[in-house]
């Protein structure tokens, strides 16, 4: 009996990720919405000498704000985002390695970690996130972004892979380790992606069940179905929810 075509398993360096990456950011003002906030914490800053990004992908994000700082360090391990992040802000300065074994060599006015959880297992959050406050200037900010485990996307990613990624989990147990030093709040900044597409709404869906790492890829046609059942709008377009968790972080005064 012939298997269902199966969705596509991305590799985060092939033509198809970057294609399917694009088809999300023409559809959603979820990174618009991302820079107004973090523009507005990075103006409230009583000092902007350094900016510095862990898991700087392509430099998108980084080059936003660099212009802000008197210097910029961006850490980013895969070589080939790390490339184009040099084309990006060539002003930075660039790190290959992991944000466990990175040792910058100033203190952050501003340290950011945008959208990169996913990619860390969960058990070893905590200690990234205790590394990037580490890096923190005095008067400094740590800003940890991930989508709200609430969101139609993670509801999608908990349907078909049981799991669903929870970033209050990771400001509860910060704060109970380290409250008594820090400050730790969470600000939920609504986004949504939009599209009357049906294919490029099942294009995004696909890009997003690829956050988590893919040992059996379900069907197409279930995506499909799941798609058309949960982000169909009675008008004929597709919404979905991709709301963002801003977790700050400051030094008690």
């Amino acid at each position: 009996m012939t298997q269902p075509e199966p969705i596509r398993v991305f590799d985060s360096q092939g033509e198809d990720y970057t294609r399917a990456f694009q088809v999300f950011l023409d559809h959603t003002d979820q990174k618009r919405n991302a820079k107004r906030l973090l523009q507005g914490l990075v103006d409230d800053l009583p000092s902007r000498k350094v900016f510095i990004d862990a898991g700087a992908g392509n430099g998108d994000v980084t080059r936003a704000f660099a212009g802000a700082f008197d210097r910029t360090i961006a850490i980013e391990p895969n070589t080939h985002l790390l490339t184009q992040l040099q084309r990006a802000v060539p002003q930075a300065e660039a790190i290959g390695t992991s944000i466990l074994t990175t040792s910058p060599k100033a203190q952050g006015d501003f340290v950011l970690c945008s959208h990169t959880l996913y990619y860390i297992p969960a058990e070893e959050w905590l200690a990234h996130l205790e590394r990037l406050v580490s890096w923190m200037s005095p008067t400094g900010i740590t800003v940890v972004v991930l989508q709200n485990r609430g969101t139609a996307c993670m509801t999608m990613l908990e349907h078909f892979f049981g799991h669903r990624f929870d970033l209050g989990v990771l400001a509860d147990t910060f704060r109970a380790k380290h409250g008594a030093r820090y400050d730790v709040t969470t600000t939920l900044d609504p986004a949504h992606v939009e599209t009357s597409e049906s294919a490029a709404a099942y294009t995004v869906a696909e890009f997003m069940l690829n956050l988590l790492p893919i040992n059996q890829p379900p069907a197409r046609r279930d995506v499909e179905a799941y798609v058309a059942s949960n982000f169909a709008t009675a008008d004929g377009t597709h919404r979905l929810s991709v709301h963002q968790d801003f977790l700050q972080i400051r030094a008690r005064q």
